[in-house]
């Protein structure tokens, strides 16, 4: 899979990496702003990105992901700032929040694979928020859970 890493802390986007990349994932990233996010979306055109809430300069990862979303690409949060995401957004899968340990970041993440191929999710991660209804697969169509 192919994941965008919206994340303006330097080491937490390179724990993403190591365990993301450990599992075969392709990481790009990170991009520190809404700017670099959306510049980056268009130039990889990832399968999913991986979002923070509170970004460098001000910027805010609720608008990445309203920006993604309508590039059709889904986004997964993972931030200290849960109360500030709210369910219901286009393209947006679920909620984990940080802290997170490697089992719980590779969990949510298979999450989102099994939701985006319009499989049941199986086991969710117990600090994940899994959003329902389900976000639009990338052609438009609901998938089929």
């Amino acid at each position: 899979m192919r994941i965008l890493l919206v994340e303006d802390e330097i080491l937490i986007a390179m724990e993403q990496r190591f365990y993301l990349e450990a599992i075969g994932d392709d990481v790009f990233g990170p991009a520190a702003t809404t700017t670099e996010a959306v510049e980056m979306a268009l130039a990889i055109k990832p399968d999913l990105a991986l979002v923070d809430i509170h970004l460098a300069q001000g910027n805010s990862g609720l608008d990445v992901a309203d920006s993604l979303g309508a590039l059709g690409i889904p986004s997964l949060f993972i931030t200290s700032f849960r109360e500030e995401v709210k369910p219901g957004r286009s393209f947006t899968i679920g909620c984990l929040p940080k802290p997170f340990t490697e089992r719980s970041l590779l969990g949510a993440v298979e999450v989102a694979r099994a939701v985006l191929s319009g499989r049941p999710p199986g086991r969710v991660p117990e600090t994940m928020e899994l959003f329902e209804p389900p976000p639009l697969s990338r052609a438009g169509v609901p998938p089929s859970v």
